[in-house]
């Protein structure tokens, strides 16, 4: 779990965790769930107690009910649905835990002139669970100078960012271990695909999607895959010099404002889009751990607000209310493939993933006419796109359109020659294709290719002896059948589903 890079991630123990829950719950999605669930409702509890110990006021009660609405409201934001719902990003959720734990145990050690090592513990646990966290200790130096007033001096600042030589440390391994997987994964974007302009672009406007998301939080996406335009590009630099124009004018004012800004943008900066990688261009779950600032922010303002104190109140609860019901209708969307792709459409018709996806979840139902309008509106988008056209090619083998079929299939390996794992899909779906037409002299051949393929991996090398061995069965050649079955169980873990097929298979063989 501390080695694998697996998916071009590096979070060993957001591994143990999932290993945890299959102990626990076995395949079974709700125990899974529970546990999302259970860290989510954690970190709005952390949430509180950061607010209570960051917000400052000698009214208990009033800063009781402003740190509770800031927590509430963090917790029942529709951006958080993402994190939640979506099992994949266990990391984020248990990160966030860590990196609250963190500050609050940072704050009590400063609080009693000692060196936080209760803080440097929980940040260590952070990091080796995803490094969503990784600027967090230049977040603690920005706390260092508001609240906490430990920096009046280049002297003072000094002294405080030579104590956190550990937690520099530590987030300098995490961010090489993950440069290092996203490296290996393939996905990250060169400099000549994507170039610094366009990365600039791209972080300056996604710093302002965030941030214009989480006052406005409709039109959620699943998958934002869209470059910003230039004319984004350019409204979102002028934003960006009015903020800091404002910030700087009244600074001795809006410290408060100045360190909640500055915190959220060091903790979303890994995600803004400077080491490109992946289909997203932006994703609700980069904001999990990032708003949190402006949480605080609100519960200060809170205890601030006097004579207005009535109007706001009335304002934020009906805020409260609109995102309990955005929330609980984007998480509905969440319940299956078809409504989450369906839902990402109606945010943007052109988006071809999103037509691909859904295409493929009513695949899986069995409609597959409606299948197929979804498939061919996404090559209309994207021509090029092998696994859509792959698609495309199964549906019209299971519509009996085979020579269409077989041209898809044709069509989309020459697309995905740079893309291992994509054509060992291809070649063993049109093999099984080959198969339903009586041509087993090409469906060998096919698994023959993945077989002995140099760039694929044990797993897809393992799916060919597998479908061929299931070839010569049917064939009666069952001699040939067990070896391949046999080489089945030599290059993959016991613990993989397809392990058991086989095992079950060579058992039948002995009957």
């Amino acid at each position: 779990m501390c080695s694998t890079f697996y998916f071009g991630h590096w979070q060993p123990l957001s591994w143990l965790s999932y290993a945890l829950d299959y102990a626990l719950w076995g395949m079974e999605p709700a125990g899974w769930h529970a546990g999302n669930l259970l860290l989510h409702t954690l970190n709005a509890v952390l949430v509180y107690l950061l607010c209570v110990a960051f917000v400052q006021g000698s009214d208990n009660r009033k800063k009781t009910a402003a740190c509770a609405v800031a927590a509430l409201l963090y917790a029942i934001h529709p951006l958080r649905v993402e994190a939640v719902a979506w099992l994949a990003t266990r990391g984020y959720l248990l990160s966030t835990s860590f990196c609250l734990l963190t500050c609050l145990f940072y704050f009590k050690a400063v609080a009693r002139k000692s060196y936080p090592f209760a803080a440097l513990l929980f940040f260590t646990l952070a990091t080796v669970t995803k490094g969503v966290g990784m600027m967090l200790p230049l977040v603690l130096l920005l706390i260092d100078w508001f609240p906490l007033g430990r920096v009046r001096s280049i002297r003072q600042a000094v002294r405080c960012a030579l104590e956190k030589t550990p937690f520099f440390a530590l987030s300098m391994l995490t961010g090489v271990m993950a440069f290092l997987a996203k490296k290996m994964q393939g996905g990250m974007a060169s400099v000549e695909q994507y170039g610094p302009l366009d990365r600039f672009g791209q972080a300056l406007s996604s710093f302002w999607f965030y941030l214009s998301k989480t006052v406005a939080p409709i039109g959620l996406s699943p998958l934002y895959d869209k470059p910003p335009a230039a004319l984004t590009v350019a409204v979102a630099l002028l934003l960006t010099a009015m903020l800091l124009s404002g910030l700087f004018l009244f600074r001795r004012r809006l410290r408060g404002v100045i360190v909640a800004v500055a915190a959220f943008f060091l903790l979303i900066f890994p995600m803004l889009g400077f080491t490109q990688s992946g289909k997203q261009v932006m994703g609700d779950r980069f904001t999990y751990l990032a708003v949190i600032p402006f949480s605080v922010l609100l519960a200060g303002g809170l205890m601030l607000c006097d004579k207005t104190r009535r109007t706001v109140w009335i304002v934020l609860i009906a805020f409260v209310v609109f995102c309990g019901a955005q929330t609980y209708f984007w998480s509905r969307c969440w319940s299956d493939d078809l409504s989450l792709w369906r839902s990402a459409i109606q945010v943007d018709e052109e988006n071809a993933h999103a037509h691909n996806s859904a295409g493929a979840a009513l695949l899986n139902l069995g409609w597959y006419e409606e299948a197929l309008v979804h498939i061919e509106r996404a090559l209309e988008i994207k021509p090029w796109d092998g696994l859509a056209r792959h698609n495309r090619a199964l549906i019209l083998t299971l519509l009996r359109r085979h020579e269409e079929a077989f041209e898809e299939w044709r069509i989309a390996l020459a697309i995905s020659k740079d893309d291992p794992a994509a054509q060992a899909k291809i070649l063993l779906f049109r093999g099984w294709a080959f198969e339903q037409v009586g041509d087993p002299v090409s469906a060998e051949k096919d698994y023959v290719r993945v077989i002995n393929h140099n760039e694929f991996d044990a797993l897809q090398r393992a799916r060919g002896f597998f479908r061929r061995a299931e070839l010569f069965a049917s064939q009666g050649k069952m001699t040939r059948a067990a070896a391949d079955w046999q080489r089945v169980l030599s290059l993959i873990e016991p613990t993989h589903e397809l392990y058991g097929e086989a095992e079950r298979a060579l058992q039948n063989i002995a009957r």
